[in-house]
């Protein structure tokens, strides 16, 4: 049995640990009340402006458009949020399941059609480095770029690089989609791996009930028979708006992941911190334990000792 010196160093270690998973969650707890607060602020600006390019979408041609009209699917890029770096539970996992799941559903013979081709390869772009470093090691995909720095403070000028680069390679016909995978925030305790199509403009803004709004109630939807008067016209309004709700889309869905980080790695700090507590006081015990027993038969040798000597 390991000795009492042994015990003490082992509590003495796990304590250490204990203090700084504490500093870990106090930290990610500010940062989580930070991006929530960003997130909320953010969240029906950016669901409301996709509403209203749909609305102004289904006023116009498609083939107007590029950006809207519907092509033959056989090639996609995906942005894939994760996180720099760990320590946050399963967070990353959540999201790398789902970006599995996906590409192989899009490899499912099944899907076969003649507006849709099994895809070669697929074309990534990694924002945090350990989504990066899974693409690289399993071979996912083409992995096409690289973004870091994103866990603090994320302005909108921040992704409009990744915005204008797959824009202009949509346009220029090197995809046929553009889709993110992301983290969609719900609560501290439950964020949702979701997939999001960009390009072209679908119908649905995201896989999942609680990131779209809510059809019964919506204010779109109620005066949707209503015929309305645009100045200058419809297609010039889109034609303008289109761009910018893009880059509002790809940002709105990085603050989501934010806010689902910093959620993560608070939870699975308290977990650590909690768990080393539990630890701390089975080690003590055990110490005590051993201690006493120790005590116990150096007494049981001093009366035995005393008591040989009479």
């Amino acid at each position: 049995m390991a000795s009492t010196q042994e015990f003490r160093r082992r509590i003495k270690s796990v304590n250490n640990t204990k203090q700084i998973t504490k500093a870990m969650e106090m930290v990610a707890s500010v940062k989580m009340q930070k991006a929530v607060k960003t997130i909320l602020e953010a969240r029906d600006y950016v669901q409301n402006s996709w509403d209203i390019l749909k609305r102004l979408a289904s006023l116009t041609l498609p083939e107007d458009h590029p950006l809207l009209k519907p092509e033959v699917i056989n090639k996609t890029a995906i942005i894939f949020v994760t996180s720099d770096r760990g320590l946050c539970g399963a967070y990353n996992a959540d999201v790398l399941k789902k970006l599995t799941s996906f590409i192989k559903n899009e490899s499912d013979p099944s899907l076969q059609t003649k507006n849709y081709q099994l895809p070669t390869s697929n074309d990534i772009i990694a924002i945090g480095k350990k989504g990066a470093d899974f693409v690289r090691n399993y071979g996912l995909g083409n992995l096409i770029a690289i973004y870091d720095g994103f866990e603090n403070e994320i302005s909108y000028e921040d992704v409009i690089p990744i915005s204008v680069m797959t824009n202009d390679e949509y346009l220029k016909g090197k995809y046929d989609r553009v889709v993110i995978i992301y983290s969609h925030f719900i609560s501290s305790l439950r964020q949702v791996p979701t997939v999001k199509q960009i390009l072209p403009i679908s119908l649905k803004s995201a896989d999942i009930p609680s990131a779209e709004p809510d059809e019964n109630v919506s204010p779109l939807n109620a005066i949707e028979d209503l015929e309305y008067i645009f100045e200058p016209s419809s297609d010039k309004i889109l034609e303008k708006l289109l761009y910018r709700s893009i880059h509002l889309q790809i940002y709105g869905a990085v603050l989501e992941a934010n806010a689902s980080e910093h959620s993560a790695r608070m939870v699975g700090m308290k977990n650590a911190t909690d768990n080393a507590e539990e630890l701390i006081s089975e080690l003590t015990l055990t110490y005590n334990t051993i201690r006493q027993n120790s005590i116990t038969n150096e007494i049981a040798e001093i009366c035995a000792g005393a008591e040989s000597m009479r």
